[in-house]
């Protein structure tokens, strides 16, 4: 795979670069890793963000209130602001021998222990959070190739990768989410800088669901393009 995994501590030292503000419990900044590997930096930028909500929560200090409840609502926030990308099934999914965990169940893991431990709630399958949390994971850490084409010059389908925009809203404590794709993201930031007239710009995000953030399992699962993704052993997976 010509695997190269960022050091903790490495990646520790490069997040303590940005700065303090890019903590914010509301509105979260957007984090995207485009080759994620098996989560290093997903779960450090996961763990800040969750400390700086504890850290106002414990202070009263939330944009969405004092319960318990407020301080959930911004850790999916927080959740829902990190994105990543990786060709790797293994890497993302887990499952297979020397790569049991995944970056998905690794930012699942680290979102339920600190339920546990910042706000005393023990999370369990049915609870609304757990669900809300697992969509998240499952729609912003997916399969793909960040590369627009392979070493022959193949297309490899990054436009198509599905993009979830969540908007939190605090005084609610609801969720809009809306459904875009990658060349959809790329294109508008292009035209952004772009000094060429375009007749068309960038398709629109379209409304998904809008409700309550606890209960964003409701919403319509949208899955990304498969991939047919090399594997460590030689062969290739779908």
């Amino acid at each position: 795979m010509g695997e190269v995994f960022t050091p903790a501590l490495t990646v520790q030292s490069m997040l303590d670069l940005l700065p303090p503000a890019i903590w914010t419990s509301h509105p979260s900044p957007t984090f995207l890793e485009p080759s994620c590997g098996d989560g290093n930096f997903l779960n450090a930028i996961l763990e800040r963000k969750l400390n700086k909500v504890a850290e106002e929560f414990a202070n009263g200090i939330l944009r969405s209130g004092k319960e318990v409840a407020a301080a959930q609502f911004h850790a999916l926030e927080a959740l829902a602001s990190i994105y990543a990308v990786d060709i790797s099934i293994e890497n993302v999914i887990g499952g297979t021998p020397g790569h049991e965990i995944g970056a998905r169940t690794r930012l699942l893991t680290a979102f339920i222990e600190w339920n546990a431990v910042a706000l005393a709630k023990r999370l369990v399958d049915r609870s609304l959070i757990l669900r809300a949390a697992e969509w998240i994971v499952d729609h912003n850490i997916i399969v793909g190739n960040m590369l627009p084409v392979d070493a022959t010059g193949k297309p490899t389908g990054r436009n198509e990768l599905p993009l979830i925009d969540y908007t939190f809203e605090p005084l609610t404590q609801t969720v809009i989410l809306m459904k875009t794709t990658m060349g959809d993201v790329i294109a508008a930031e292009d035209a952004k800088t772009s000094y060429v007239l375009q007749l068309f710009g960038p398709v629109a995000p379209k409304l998904l669901w809008k409700g309550k953030a606890l209960n964003l399992a409701e919403a319509e699962r949208i899955n990304a393009p498969e991939l047919q993704s090399p594997a460590r052993n030689g062969t290739r997976r779908v």
